[in-house]
């Protein structure tokens, strides 16, 4: 703490962060790129019940995003347009879900308290369902665009990235904790999805969107209580370091492999989670194609749903374990899915091949959606995770809009999946290839925190011998 002119800021600001490691000396004013609120002696940030509960119930509510689909049909008919006008709402909110995480989150995560972020997640959120449920009354798209499209889909991707920087906050092992919260996202869309359903028989869709936009408004204080609770009181990020302060050699040598691994870690998100969406994002019409049963092709959005969730927790759950470690997880998980995608490929008549297929694709999926936050914060530490985790997110933003896309135009040139599936297969080992090939083993956050500090007590040793030996020397 304590008064102090900052370089960031231009004014005299109290302030209780720490100085950054990145800075070339105590006193430049550059505010901490390493860990805020750490426990001192392990260096790591505090555990705190609270934070993950709060962090947790925030991924749920928001996920209600992803009930989109159940507003498709009751919209077509409402508004008289074609599923492909509708179709380009949720495009729109991927994107800027995606553009939330990679950019606006990292700046508010730097500038407010997650408390305040989280219920301003929570009000925005519900101002865009409203908004969005005014295109019943207008008998126009225009509002969905803006509500549901650019509101909530950016309230949603602060949220998302808000839960995932406080994963590291939960009182037990990181990884399981990341695995549950980015699960909470998909729990929203399942626990939601009845309840949406029933306002739309009841109402239609102006008034499920309306009373959903309601509710969401409504846990605003409660998000904030549990949040608060935590008593966290100032940002969890850093602001961005001031790229004409000098660095010592070590904080040099640390961003010079920070960035490659970052990009290797992009590919590698990109490559899988793009084999996974192939299929999942075509799971009732893959299952369909190789000779289900309606009945049973409509349950492959099940199959998604409970495989991608276990996918998450068993990943984040594999980085806990000694010896084993996000890397190495990188490294082997995506070849699970490569016998079963290359069965079903193979197997274009079996139910149970494509079915098999689909639960791999999607286990992977899970398995990338919260390993690849584990070793970017590994790497990072907890006041540069959320700006690193957005550059490397946005490999899924791409993924989630071109992997669908592709798939179905394999589809329509051969009139099966044998093509998409074989695709798929490939993306899998290159995704495990480029994590052998690109991503070399680095130092983790502590591990550097620790070697800057030496280095610069060293160097402060130096000086001050340097100083005593010039006013004795004649």
């Amino acid at each position: 703490g304590g008064c102090r002119r900052s370089a960031v800021w231009g004014r005299t600001r109290r302030r209780p962060w720490s100085v950054n490691a990145a800075s070339t000396a105590e006193g430049d004013g550059v505010l901490d790129t390493m860990d805020d609120d750490s426990d001192q002696n392990s260096g790591r940030p505090k555990r705190s019940a609270a934070a993950f509960l709060g962090a947790f119930l925030l991924n749920v509510l928001l996920g209600t995003l992803y009930c989109w689909s159940c507003y498709l049909v009751p919209l077509e008919q409402a508004l008289g347009v074609g599923r492909g006008l509708l179709s380009g709402v949720f495009s729109l909110a991927t994107i800027c879900f995606t553009v939330a995480v990679a950019k606006l989150g990292p700046w508010l995560y730097a500038a407010a308290p997650p408390a305040v972020i989280g219920t301003g997640a929570a009000v925005c959120a519900g101002a865009g369902l409203l908004i969005a449920s005014q295109s019943i009354a207008y008998v126009s798209a225009a509002p969905l665009f803006l509500g549901y499209g650019v509101v909530f889909g950016a309230a949603s991707g602060v949220g998302y990235g808000l839960s995932v920087q406080m994963a590291s906050r939960a009182p037990f092992g990181e990884g399981l904790s990341t695995g549950l919260i980015t699960s909470a996202r998909a729990a929203g869309a399942f626990v939601f999805a009845p309840v949406v359903r029933y306002l739309l028989d009841g109402g239609g869709a102006g008034w499920a969107m309306s009373t959903m936009g309601c509710a969401l408004l409504a846990s605003a204080p409660f998000i904030y209580g549990v949040l608060a609770t935590d008593g966290m009181k100032h940002p969890l990020a850093s602001q961005k370091r001031d790229k004409d302060l000098p660095m010592t050699t070590e904080e040099e040598e640390r961003e010079r492999q920070l960035g490659p691994a970052m990009f290797a870690l992009w590919i590698s998100l990109g490559l899988g989670v793009s084999a996974g969406l192939m299929l999942m994002a075509h799971a009732s019409a893959l299952l369909y194609s190789h000779g289900a049963s309606i009945g049973v092709a409509t349950a492959g959005v099940s199959i998604v749903s409970v495989f991608t969730t276990a996918g998450r927790i068993f990943g984040g759950w594999a980085c806990d374990r000694s010896g084993v470690g996000a890397e190495r997880v990188l490294r082997w998980a995506p070849f699970v899915a490569v016998p079963a995608l290359a069965g079903a490929a193979v197997a274009a008549n079996s139910v149970a091949a494509a079915q098999a297929a689909l639960a791999a694709a999607s286990i992977v999926y899970g398995v990338f959606a919260s390993v690849i936050p584990v070793e970017v914060r590994r790497r990072t530490g907890s006041r540069d995770f959320a700006r690193q985790f957005g550059k490397v997110y946005t490999a899924w933003g791409f993924a989630g809009l071109a992997a669908p896309v592709a798939a179905g135009c394999l589809f329509e040139a051969r009139g099966d999946y044998t093509a998409a599936l074989v695709a798929a297969t490939a993306l899998c080992i290159l995704s495990a290839m480029v994590v052998r090939w690109m991503l070399k083993p680095g130092r983790s956050h502590e591990e550097w925190k620790e070697a800057i500090a030496e280095a610069k007590r060293a160097k402060a040793e130096e000086d001050a011998a340097n100083g005593i030996s010039q006013v004795i020397a004649p």
